[in-house]
């Protein structure tokens, strides 16, 4: 759709199923559904994709889960940011019953409370919270940067590091 020409977070979750991997899970949590890295990882055996994003919201997809590994987590535009927070925690929850070897994270900070592109509703806290449960998991995992455009961005990666870090 002319926005990402490489894939990296498809290319490298398929990457790491080529050489030695068995079960690799891609969590994304910005607020636009990652179509391109469904279409990409649509029924690839040993893969699993978990996106928590807002529906309708550009592209337009990611209302329904696909094929047999692609699951959506569709929240509505200005739903409360408890209701963020469920959403997150029950793609998380599925994401651990798969039990992965590998998590690679399309980490995007554009559902925040004031992202000039979407209707989240997470504030920086929340962002800490997803990197303590993503180090929680007991799993390796990295993060690419997916999106956000607020100017409060660097705040947003910081809160997300400190609960990596355990901080």
């Amino acid at each position: 759709m002319g926005f990402c020409y490489l894939n990296n977070i498809a290319i490298a979750a398929l990457e790491a199923i080529a050489t030695g991997a068995t079960r690799v899970a891609v969590f994304d949590f910005d607020v636009h559904h990652g179509n391109g890295t469904e279409a990409i990882l649509l029924n690839q055996p040993g893969v699993e994709y978990f996106s928590v994003h807002q529906y309708p919201c550009y592209p337009g997809t990611g209302s329904r889960n696909a094929g047999v590994n692609c699951f959506n987590y569709p929240v509505a535009p200005e739903e409360p940011r408890e209701t963020w927070r469920a959403t997150l925690a029950r793609a998380l929850g599925d994401m651990k019953y798969f039990r992965p070897d590998l998590v690679a994270v399309s980490a995007g900070f554009d559902a925040y409370l004031r992202d000039p592109l979407a209707d989240g509703a997470l504030e920086a806290e929340d962002f800490h919270w997803i990197g303590k449960e993503l180090r929680g998991l007991g799993a390796p995992f990295f993060s690419l940067l997916e999106g956000g455009y607020s100017s409060d961005l660097p705040d947003l990666i910081l809160a997300y590091l400190k609960g990596i870090s355990g901080g």
